[in-house]
């Protein structure tokens, strides 16, 4: 019989994760949107050094560039944070879904191999994707420049139809490969071979399962912002629209940092849960397809102990 796992059974697993360890869920959204806490300080403090009139006027002065340069730099460096924060957070939620009763500090969140692993693999996939990118622009920009003097119409319409059926394939690709981190976790080892092996013949599932949590995050996102809409309008009689108008106008609404920051840090620790809960929600699933084929793995396959 293949091997086959349940899309409702991987979409559930997040919200099963979420009752089961919600303060883990919080820690991880909290260190998750630490950098942009970062950012926004940075931003804070650039807007409180330089006037607004350096800003917008045509020539900066010298002090206002040399800011900037810093703002970057430092940002850069928060990105660059956010990306291995990222790494650790998945893997711990990786371990939470495939190893459940394993006893856990500081929720997960550690630096060893699973997280070394989940980067390796991780860095490999967007290496490879964007090279077969820019193989795909240069075959198709080869065969539309070929036809072009022929007739360019069909150049243009071979060239369109070549991109689109190998982004098909990459997508393709990209599905058979997402299963390669949760896999190397739950074998503790690099799992390209094993995990790929894993998505044979579970494309089209796979596809309606990253279709579903797409679906699942934006109506929650959605959901959310209709309720922020409404409490902004109900409680502090702000219009959407009026505020995009005036701004339009050129009239930059006055903002009281002193009122703002305190609603801000208020409002950091529902909003840090909710990112956790949002990413959980959206890598769970895949750890849980992992854990189910690996179950199903015939016996000669590496398996985790965990999983039997």
């Amino acid at each position: 019989m293949t091997a086959a796992f349940s899309i409702s059974e991987a979409l559930a697993s997040g919200f099963r994760l979420t009752r089961r360890r919600p303060l883990h869920i919080w820690l991880w959204g909290v260190v998750s949107v630490a950098p942009s806490l970062l950012v926004g300080a940075l931003m804070l403090h650039l807007f409180g050094a330089v006037a607004l009139m350096d800003m917008a006027a045509s020539e900066p002065s010298a002090a206002f560039v040399r800011q900037m340069m810093q703002f970057q730099a430092l940002s850069g460096l928060a990105n660059i944070l956010q990306m291995l924060i990222w790494v650790a957070v998945t893997a711990a939620i990786f371990r939470a879904v495939l190893f459940p009763e394993q006893p856990v500090r500081f929720g997960g969140l550690r630096v060893g191999m699973d997280e070394v692993r989940v980067a390796v693999v991780a860095l490999a996939v967007i290496v490879a994707f964007y090279v077969a990118a820019i193989v795909i622009g240069l075959v198709a920009f080869a065969i539309g420049a070929g036809l072009w003097f022929v007739s360019e119409m069909a150049a243009v319409a071979l060239g369109l139809l070549t991109a689109l059926a190998a982004g098909v394939a990459v997508w393709i690709v990209l599905l058979r490969a997402c299963l390669i981190m949760p896999a190397s976790i739950a074998l503790g080892d690099f799992a390209f071979v094993p995990g790929w092996k894993l998505t044979k013949g579970q494309v089209l599932r796979l596809l309606g399962l990253s279709l579903a949590i797409v679906a699942i995050i934006l109506a929650i996102e959605l959901i959310l912002l209709g309720l922020i809409a409404v409490i902004l309008f109900l409680g502090a009689g702000i219009n959407i629209f009026s505020l995009a108008a005036l701004m339009d106008q050129g009239a930059p609404p006055t903002v009281d940092w002193g009122v703002l920051i305190p609603w801000a840090l208020a409002a950091f620790v529902p909003l840090s849960w909710l990112q956790g809960f949002l990413t959980t929600v959206m890598m769970a699933p895949y750890a849980e397809a992992c854990r189910s084929l690996l179950a199903q793995a015939p016996q000669d396959e590496p398996r985790p102990v965990a999983l039997g």
